[in-house]
């Protein structure tokens, strides 16, 4: 039979107070009507379902762009802002990274990409190479300091003899012929062993590796400047602006999958030397796509499951269960189709056990959904109240995107509340679940009894924990790196991280204008002062010092060697005869020579092996020697060649392309910074700008965005809590009139949330651009959570963790902490570690509220005694 809120369930608690500034027959009578008309009810939402549906699939659309989250008016937005305008960024949406085992290779690789890529006009705007062009071309070498400008030179006229034979025949034959000369000259002593040790050893090495199947690279520039080339020389970006299609769920896929398929048609892969990988605004997002999608199925699979298993422990049956999975996914849709995200507050497992507790084994499901209503309603909706008034005073804030989850999750409880009381009521009068006796257990009284009975002693245990987490605060840290919220596994991830360690090229830079060229360089210079700094660019920095000589220098070189590399008359390629003749000779004339230094020795009939084995060998082996070999060689007689004809350049020489970049129109002159060491490092990365902006506080760029960004959002945050604290305890206030209870109410949260960053600190866990979203609904479900057993309290209800209430709190709590857990599976690890605080959190929230709420408010009678004497 039913039992009246004057009647608690086994005598022993009465969930929810009378009311207080409310109505509750207004409540009783509109929850009266839904049963009466559950059939009426249930075609209504049924109708909105529909065309919400339809809307929603009509309408429906997501951005990811973080960027148009704070507001514009922020002082360093307006200095970004301000810096945009005058020097706009290419629009270089996908960054493709072409690393090469050779000088030769990397350069090829990178030349035949950009070219095909500028030909599929249909999927990319531009393609472009910042360090290619007729400027560097020529003037590469003006950027060297002076003594390497003569040490090159100096190489290059040791190399004359043999770069001159491959010149004049560059073929396998002209290098079987060149070699052999080369040792006969040794053997003769008319020339010096030390100068063919390397290309000997080399050369030999690398036939070795072809001969094995091994793969085999061999530089001939290595070879010819005499030091192992650097990352500058072994790397080369191509900057590509795609077409892209924002009506699919990875805009950038089809540019991505055809600069993929290129490159495999070119066989610019690892087996031949090359190593294409990309990364930028495009790939890092359709990647994070794909990294969160990875999992999504066991995610969904193991929330969806673990949710249904919580719901069948609470209420255990199944016409509730549905009834409850109804109402939250018409929520869900509901909430979509308004342009919302729900937050769900509402705790209707709370309702459902009380429906179960009011019917017990038989009754009538009317009545029993009447008098649940009657005790649940006021809790219901000063909860939503409380909530609602929380989330939207987080409206004020400069963090739009706080700002917009208030009003979504303030209006997410309404529509949710009157569900609650609308649809829930209906679709349980419908399939009239059965009743039950909820009896206490045996466990939870000793633990309620304990609790009661030792009160002093767990609030002073709450209390020294919470001072204990409190000194732990200024241990938590914001990672405001998006990077590490990334999968670090996938390509355009681990590219970005690749690139961020080159401090030539990382993106995390300052950038500072100046009213021209002259107050810019003077800036420059007192950055480069600074240990933090790596190097500092200005239009000045394209402008080579002591051109006059380094022309000299090399125009000396240029003319010595100009028949060198320029020949007056080359063979026709050899035939595979011709080629095998050419390869005996040679291999007999490397075992003719008497070569007297022991390197030199080791290596001529290693060669010569070799020589031979290509001589007996099949027309393709030759081939593949050829192939490892001979466009090495003309790639970098190219470049020697363009390397010899430099020319003065100043600003007016200038590719224009370049002077945009770094100077307006109106004279303003741009200050590139970049940090020394590794840029994803957070620390190294705060102290950088700390040293930045305190030599030009009007610094803006990367590094600066990366920072401020973080901590507007730390910033919104705490405003947004402070108030949304404030707005909570003042309705409270004004719903329950006694400062006590409304204390009652809030320090438990309070208790939960130092709680909850206090395990951070203690775990490692810092917070995110992604786990710190959860504290809003953490906190909401914490001050429902509380404020029933407020209300229960304070209608006189005692041992709170024997009654239906504590159980429908205890399993709400494990259904969202499985629910939300399971997103600690993700592969995704801004996504695991929302799943993570959202575990420690509850954990917390439930302890609060099960065990150290209850120490405070303490009995029933003791409540009533209380109550009496401050009268």
């Amino acid at each position: 039979m039913s039992v009246s809120a004057s009647q608690p369930a086994h005598g022993r608690v009465s969930d929810v107070s009378a009311p207080v500034s409310l109505k509750p027959s207004l409540i009783v009578r509109l929850v009266g009507l839904c049963v009466a008309r559950a059939w009426l009810v249930v075609a209504v939402a049924i109708l909105l379902c529909v065309a919400m549906t339809h809307y929603v699939t009509g309408h429906f659309a997501m951005t990811t762009e973080t960027y148009a989250l704070l507001s514009p008016k922020l002082p360093w937005r307006l200095r970004e802002a301000a810096f945009n305008a005058a020097f706009p960024q290419d629009e270089s949406n996908i960054v493709v990274v072409v690393d090469g085992q050779t000088p030769e290779l990397s350069e090829a690789a990178v030349v035949s990409l950009a070219a095909s890529l500028r030909a599929q006009t249909k999927l990319f705007h531009s393609v472009q190479r910042p360090d290619s062009g007729p400027f560097w071309a020529h003037n590469q070498l003006l950027f060297a300091s002076t003594q390497d400008v003569k040490t090159f030179t100096a190489q290059l006229l040791k190399a004359q003899p043999f770069l001159g034979s491959m010149a004049a025949d560059p073929s396998l034959r002209g290098l079987a012929n060149t070699l052999s000369l080369a040792v006969q000259g040794v053997s003769n002593g008319q020339a010096s062993p030390q100068e063919l040790r390397t290309p000997m050893r080399t050369l030999t090495d690398a036939l070795q590796g072809v001969a094995v199947g091994r793969s085999s690279f061999f530089s001939w520039r290595s070879l010819i400047t005499r030091h192992e080339p650097d990352t500058r020389e072994l790397r080369h970006i191509v900057l590509v602006d795609p077409v892209l299609d924002f009506s699919q769920l990875q805009p950038g896929k089809l540019p991505i999958d055809a600069i993929r398929t290129t490159a495999k048609r070119l066989q610019l892969d690892t087996a031949h030397g090359v190593r294409v990988r990309l990364t930028g605004p495009v790939p890092l997002q359709d990647e994070e796509f794909a990294t969160l999608a990875q999992r999504a199925g066991l995610i969904a699979c193991l929330a969806s499951g673990a949710i249904i298993l919580m719901l069948g422990f609470a209420v255990r049956s199944p016409w509730l269960i549905a009834s409850i999975l109804a109402t939250t996914l018409v929520g869900l849709l509901m909430a979509t189709a308004l342009g919302l995200a729900l937050f769900h507050r509402f705790n209707v497992i709370s309702v459902a056990l009380r429906y179960r507790a009011e019917r017990g084994a038989g009754g009538d499901v009317g009545p029993a959904l009447i008098a649940t209503v009657r005790t649940m309603g006021k809790s219901l909706t000063l909860a939503a109240a409380a909530i609602g008034a929380g989330f939207l005073a987080f409206t004020p804030t400069a963090y739009y995107g706080v700002s917009q989850l208030g009003v979504i999750a303030g209006l997410g409880l309404l529509a949710a509340l009157a569900l609650n009381l609308t649809l829930l009521p209906a679709l349980i009068a419908l399939t009239r679940p059965p009743g039950a006796s909820l009896r206490p257990s045996a466990r939870l009284t000793r633990i309620d009894n304990y609790v009661l009975g030792r009160r002093r002693l767990v609030v002073a245990l709450g209390a020294v924990a919470a001072l204990i987490s409190a000194a732990l605060l200024p241990r938590l840290h914001f990672d405001f790196n998006p990077i590490h919220l990334r999968s670090s596994e996938v390509e355009s991830v681990a590219t970005l991280v690749d690139l961020m360690r080159d401090p030539d090229r990382s993106p995390n830079t300052l950038e500072v204008i100046r009213s021209n060229l002259a107050a810019a360089d003077t800036l420059a210079g007192i950055f480069r002062t600074d240990p933090s700094v790596y190097s500092v660019h200005t239009l000045s920095s394209f402008i080579p010092t002591g051109q006059r000589e380094k022309i000299a220098v090399i125009a000396d070189a240029a003319n010595l060697v100009d028949l060198t590399l320029n020949p007056l008359e080359v063979p026709t390629p050899p035939t595979d005869a011709e080629l095998i003749d050419s390869l005996s000779r040679a291999a007999a004339k490397l075992r003719q020579a008497s070569i007297e230094d022991p390197s030199l020795r080791a290596d001529t009939p290693r060669l010569a092996d070799e020589f031979e084995a290509l001589a007996r060998g099949s027309k393709s082996a030759r081939a593949q020697a050829e192939e490892m070999l001979l466009p090495g060689f003309v790639t970098t007689l190219e470049q020697i060649r363009n390397l010899l004809q430099p020319g003065p350049v100043s600003i007016e020489t200038l590719p224009p392309e370049i002077v945009r970049q770094w100077q307006t129109a109106d004279g303003r002159a741009r200050v590139s910074i970049l940090p020394k060491g590794d840029s994803n490092d957070d620390v190294l990365l705060r102290r950088f700008v700390a040293a930045g902006e305190k030599i030009a506080p009007d610094a803006t760029g990367t590094a600066i965005y990366l920072q401020a960004y973080g901590e507007a959002v730390v910033d919104a945050f705490i405003e947004a809590g402070v108030l949304s604290f404030v707005a909570i305890c003042g309705l409270l206030l004004i719903a329950l009139r006694r400062v006590r209870d409304v204390a009652i109410t809030m320090a438990p949260i309070v208790l939960t949330g130092f709680l909850t960053l206090g395990s951070c600190v203690l775990i490692g866990q810092p917070l995110n651009f992604a786990n710190i979203i959860a504290l809003p609904l953490l906190f909401g479900i914490g001050v429902a959570f509380h404020i029933y057993f407020v209300m229960s309290w304070r209608s006189g209800g005692s041992h709170l963790l024997t009654s239906s209430l504590a159980r429908g709190v205890f399993f709400s709590a494990l259904a969202t902490a499985t629910g939300f857990g399971s997103l600690w599976a993700s592969s995704h690890p801004g996504t695991a570690s929302m799943g993570k605080l959202l575990m420690i959190s509850l954990v917390w929230t439930l302890a609060s509220a099960l065990l150290f709420q209850p120490a405070l408010m303490g009995s029933a009678s003791l409540k009533n005694e209380t109550a009496e004497t401050t009268s």
